[in-house]
């Protein structure tokens, strides 16, 4: 017999008014095994069932003078126990520093439980809510005057329905008690136990195999109620819920016994602006494990129930004490009642009050038991030591509140508002906000204005047009710290693409169909297809998945004859003055004769005219772009054409093709016509070398930031192109 928070013999069901009971196996809830025999890790993941509503506010904003709720809506799922709200968008306008910001008011009919959201804590929960008992209730938007549209739409709630679980539990019966430790919260909707502990943002710890993705733990909960008496869950109000921070997250996934944990934290909370820690008041003590024997340890965790258990005690906090066994590398061995859900708990030494590990299996044996991995593991220790999101210390929110641009014009101006908001202890020291922008020759710092305290507008320098740019922020807390945005900056920074304006075509990036289309002519084996890619290459290009791959590798064969064309829509380009056709292909071969063609019809397919003519370019994508009106004439029957063609005796070939873009950019005003007067000659020299000689910035060609020689280089190169 299994004991402990892993019993495999699990089952839920959920059930509504309109629909079946639904049963689900444990293998549906991630369990995974730690021996064959003895120890299995296992979460209680909350079942909810997605149900389709129709919200949409459309353009609301407030014209009077005061606070208004200018939308409301009354959302009822018959027979549910409980809802958590998805958005689709959830655009809410003005500052959230100076209170003009509005924000969405979420309310519960059946408890009263309350959530406000205002644009930051959307984009902290991921466009989520928290968990709302009962089946009905009240949205929101409530505004402040003048300051602009909002807008709410939504066509998803997900629904808590009641469940069974089918228990068992180690012994002839369950000895947990109810306990009410504020350092333990439960994790949802995986169904595992987190804590509080003691490091410099007093974030959290679990098990590995709790947190194996970015969508396993999406609520972490505090003072959680009893459950209903047929076992299903009851949440807590808002104010005791707290949305999970994806970029804190670091796990192993759960490697098995000793070897399984994770480290993350979580934002504030919306309503009352307070961290977990600050709100209760206290975290546990990480100490590494004791040597010896002979004193017991404690589990403190959300399991569900086992036999002689209310049923209102499933997943809630319980406790129980047992007796501690031994200590090697970093596996603890122990035994004290679990089940599903206790997963991830402190393992507490009774005689300190210190979390000497993560409780991870269970099992029952007269010299062994339940399983977890201690706080000395070195692979934790070093996610301690290298904290990331909300956990990083120290901590300053970067709030945009019109958003980042889409695009930036080429010869500079385009602008951007930050907020920079305290997180936890650490406040935002005024007057510090950087602005860092790569237009193709490295970054370069560029000092923000300040408009009021902490909030900031950035500008953009002249970049060149079609060129993407990069860029991030930085400012510095009270005490002299610097954060950075994005956090990893400058490993990790934001992209712009330089235009004036843009009118995309055709983006595709292969993730859904298109219209294009394979013609095979002579094809033995590994035509194009549209398809997660794996083996060579291993990844498409993008990073969205998919891409159109000839031969998708590991077992399936390559390119075989041929050839096979990947054949696009019919575009109409007639009203276009200067469009450009890019794309990202990767072509791998051995023989000369293996090749591929990319063309362009401008009259349907009767005639092609050749863009590019490859052999082997190596294992890698490249990204290309070209001027159409270079290749055909701008109709309204324009067609791209990507041929591949084994050529040689069944050598290796490979290619694909990602990233299809056919857009047209207009660049906006010349550079070279310095002065404005719509002829470019040699009226712009004498202009650009008088605002040269006078260390103007508007000399400064190059955006590097300094006005020098390269930016004579520079205008000189346009000049010389005109316009």
């Amino acid at each position: 017999m299994l004991r402990g928070g892993d019993n495999r013999d699990n089952t839920m069901r959920t059930k509504h008014s309109a629909a079946a009971a639904l049963v689900l196996t444990a293998a549906m809830c991630g369990s995974l095994a730690a021996t064959a025999s003895a120890q299995d890790a296992i979460t209680a993941p909350l079942i909810t069932e997605p149900m389709p509503i129709d919200v949409d506010s459309g353009l609301v904003s407030n014209d009077g003078d005061t606070e208004a709720v200018i939308f409301s809506h009354t959302i009822f799922i018959p027979g549910a126990a409980a809802l958590r709200l998805e958005f689709d968008e959830a655009t809410l306008s003005g500052l959230i520093s100076d209170g003009s910001g509005s924000y969405l008011r979420i309310r519960s009919l059946f408890d009263g439980g309350e959530q406000r959201l205002d644009a930051r804590h959307v984009e902290q929960w991921q466009n989520t809510s928290a968990y709302f008992n009962g089946d009905e209730v009240t949205i929101e938007i409530v505004a402040q005057p003048g300051t602009g549209a909002n807008r709410l739409a939504m066509s998803i709630v997900q629904a808590e329905f009641e469940p069974f679980v089918d228990r068992s539990i180690c012994g002839p019966t369950d000895d947990r008690v109810l306990s009410s430790d504020n350092r333990a919260a439960r994790l949802l909707p995986v169904g595992c136990t987190g804590w509080l502990i003691n490091d410099c943002n007093s974030c959290f710890l679990t098990a590995g195999h709790c947190s194996t993705s970015n969508s396993s733990i999406n609520v972490v909960q505090f003072n959680v109620p009893l459950s209903n008496s047929e076992g299903s869950l009851n949440h807590p109000p808002p104010e005791d819920q707290y949305a999970f921070d994806v970029a804190s997250r670091q796990s192993n996934g759960g490697g098995g016994v000793g070897n399984d944990y994770a480290y993350f934290g979580v934002f504030p909370n919306s309503n009352t602006g307070l961290t977990p820690a600050e709100a209760y008041g206290d975290v546990y003590q990480l100490a590494t494990p004791p040597q010896n024997q002979g004193q017991d340890i404690r589990i403190t965790g959300y399991g569900t129930t086992g036999n002689g258990v209310p049923r209102q005690w499933n997943q809630v906090q319980k406790t129980h004490t047992g007796p501690f066994f031994s200590f090697a590398g970093t596996t603890l061995s122990y035994q004290t009642d679990t089940t599903g859900g206790n997963s991830g708990s402190p393992v507490i030494n009774e005689d300190t009050g210190e979390a000497i590990g993560i409780h991870t299996h269970g099992g029952c044996g007269s010299n062994s038991g339940n399983y977890g991995t201690g706080a000395n593991h070195s692979g934790l220790q070093a996610y301690l030591a290298n904290p990331k999101g909300v956990c990083e210390c120290p901590q300053l929110d970067f709030f945009f509140p019109g958003g980042l641009p889409d695009s930036i014009d080429p010869s500079g101006g385009t602008q951007v508002v930050i907020e920079v908001l305290p997180n936890g202890d650490a406040d935002p020291e005024p007057g510090t906000g950087i602005f860092y922008v790569d237009g193709g020759s490295g970054f370069v710092a560029f000092p923000m204005d300040q408009i009021q305290d902490n909030v900031y507008v950035a500008t953009f320098p002249a970049v060149e047009c079609r060129s993407t740019a990069r860029y991030y922020f930085s400012a510095e807390t009270d005490d002299g710290e610097t954060a950075f945005e994005p956090r990893e900056a400058p490993n990790s920074s934001y992209d712009v693409f330089a235009a004036a304006s843009r009118t995309v075509v055709l983006d595709d990036d292969f993730e859904n169909d298109n219209g294009f289309t394979v013609i095979n002519e002579n094809v033995n084996a590994g035509g194009w297809k549209r398809s997660i890619v794996q083996g060579n290459p291993n990844d498409d290009y993008n990073g969205g998945g998919k891409a159109y791959i000839t031969g998708n590798g590991l077992g399936n064969p390559d390119l075989d004859g041929g050839p096979t064309r990947l054949v696009s829509p019919t575009f109409d380009l007639s009203g276009l003055s200067d469009p450009y056709l890019g794309y990202a292909r990767w072509f791998s071969a051995v023989d000369s004769t293996d090749r591929l063609t990319i063309e362009l019809s401008d009259d349907g397919g009767s005639t092609w005219a050749t863009v590019e003519d490859l052999t082997d370019q190596g294992d890698q994508w490249v990204f290309v772009s070209h001027r159409v009106a270079d290749y055909i004439s701008l109709t309204d029957n324009v067609v791209a054409r990507f041929s591949a063609v084994d050529g040689g005796s069944d050598t290796r070939v490979e290619g694909g093709i990602d990233a299809f873009i056919l857009d047209e950019v207009d660049c906006g005003g010349c550079i070279a016509d310095f002065n404005g007067d719509g002829d470019v000659n040699t009226q712009d020299v004498l202009s650009f070398l008088n605002a040269w000689n006078a260390g103007d910035g508007s000399a400064d060609i190059n955006g590097d930031g300094s006005v020098n020689t390269q930016d004579v280089l520079a205008f000189l190169n346009l000049w010389n192109e005109g316009c």
